[in-house]
């Protein structure tokens, strides 16, 4: 059964080591390149893309070049080049009342945030896996999720 796995923003930047948001012992880079190798593919959602970027432009470090690092991830994902596959995502209404509803966690968003256990961008990224998953060939792929962070975690 084909692997496919969406990256959180908390691997996204071990991985493209973003100055103050990378413990840098390479400990996360190492899986991803052991996982690729067993042929695993990475979908990178867009919420990761939005904060990563947001944490490259207010790091205190190499801004550019983690820019550039995280350019280079992004362009082999929009060319579908493994380990990498491209995802299409729609912000339209659907989308919107699925992250309201809170997808699959059992609580609507209001709730998830309120209670400070899960923002936007977390259900947001477990919306986009389950829209993924539900269109991928039948269901032959385990489509997963990739973070450091307990919560999102918990529904990988």
């Amino acid at each position: 059964m084909k692997a496919i796995t969406f990256i959180d923003t908390s691997v996204l930047c071990e991985l493209i080591e973003v100055p103050g948001k990378s413990r840098g012992d390479g400990v996360v880079r190492a899986e991803f390149q052991a996982r690729a190798v067993d042929g695993e593919r990475f979908v990178i959602p867009i919420t990761a893309v939005i904060e990563t970027g947001n944490h490259i432009e207010q790091a205190s470090g190499d801004r550019r070049g983690a820019a550039l690092r995280l350019a280079a991830v992004l362009a082999s994902a929009a060319a579908d080049r493994p380990p990498f596959a491209s995802n299409e995502v729609t912000w339209d209404s659907a989308f919107m009342g699925e992250l309201l509803a809170g997808d699959s966690t059992g609580q609507p968003f209001v709730d998830l945030a309120g209670n400070g256990q899960m923002g936007a961008g977390d259900v947001a990224i477990l919306v986009e896996r389950d829209r993924y998953a539900a269109a991928s060939a039948l269901g032959r792929a385990r489509v997963g999720i990739w973070t450091l962070e307990t919560v999102l975690g918990a529904y990988s």
